[in-house]
């Protein structure tokens, strides 16, 4: 199939381009650069290579700027407008071509459900958080589904923290703890939910080849909190742990707002895309350290 890609030149998309070329798939990756991959095609807030659209099959929109910068009223406008604006720009295209889509597969995230740490676990069928993220996804998800308007098949994965070799949030978690200076962020109770980058890939893979609809959550099967995770990074990593939490209060006022992704965490099951026949391959975090460290 042609599939057009947003977002193939970050940390999950280029490994999901050589995935989808590896199952056969022809991948036309849209980007403000040039020389990316081939082939590329241009686009900016407003106006995409109409090419890129020629017997077109489906997109993957993975295109969003990063949640880890502080959140000023401007860079939360960067958040908002390249995700849901970038995908009322495909919608416009593909509208204007009249093309006759067979899948959209949308990024979105496990901040759907708000930044708060409870007991609850989350699914796919609970209500979104009323924060920042939360109403974020929701627009998010919600100019995914428009895509309906063309009889096109719509999966929105929804995507927790993603652990990778190749950079990524696990880069910053293990640097403090490579120096013998790791320290639990908060009370460390938070939950942390995660998925090695391989099962990822493979859950968009999987929403490509498979027959599949609706809203997912793109987490391994085993629940932990921050307080387990670090303690088991660092016994993998043949580190100590041993310095005092960092104060809340304290990430609070170097990062405002953005100190909530660190500091509260949900519980959330990954049962339906398991019950769509998916097979996680790292479904515990001491499997996935392995290939990590």
């Amino acid at each position: 199939m042609n599939i057009l890609l947003t977002g193939g030149s970050g940390l999950i998309g280029s490994q999901l381009t050589e995935k989808l070329i590896d199952n056969g798939h022809t991948v036309r990756i849209l980007t403000r650069e040039k020389d990316v991959y081939p082939p590329f095609y241009n686009w900016d807030k407003n106006i995409i290579d109409n090419d890129a659209f020629q017997d077109l099959d489906g997109i993957i929109h993975l295109a969003g700027a990063s949640i880890s910068k502080r959140w000023t009223d401007s860079y939360k406008k960067e958040i908002h407008d390249s995700r849901i604006c970038s995908a009322e720009l495909l919608y416009k295209y593909v509208k204007k071509n009249e093309i006759d889509l067979k899948f959209f597969i949308s990024a979105s995230g496990t901040g759907y459900y708000g930044q708060v740490t409870s007991d609850k676990i989350f699914d796919e069928n609970d209500n979104p958080g009323n924060d920042f993220l939360g109403n974020i996804c929701v627009e998010w998800e919600n100019a995914a589904y428009k895509f309906k308007d063309f009889g096109s098949r719509i999966v929105c994965i929804r995507t927790s923290l993603v652990l990778s070799k190749n950079g990524g949030a696990l880069e910053l978690i293990k640097k403090p703890i490579q120096l013998g200076l790791g320290a639990n962020l908060g009370n460390g109770k938070q939950w942390m939910p995660w998925i090695y980058i391989d099962d990822l890939v493979d859950i968009y893979l999987y929403a490509v080849n498979n027959n599949i609809e609706g809203s997912y959550n793109a987490v391994a099967p085993e629940m932990i909190n921050y307080e387990e995770f670090n303690h088991k990074l660092a016994k993998k990593m043949k580190k100590p742990f041993f310095m005092p939490n960092v104060p809340s209060f304290f990430l609070h006022l170097i990062l405002g707002e953005m100190s909530l992704l660190i500091l509260k965490g949900s519980r959330m099951n990954s049962k339906k895309i398991e019950n769509q026949g998916f097979k996680f391959s790292y479904p515990n975090l001491d499997k996935a350290l392995d290939k990590l460290i």
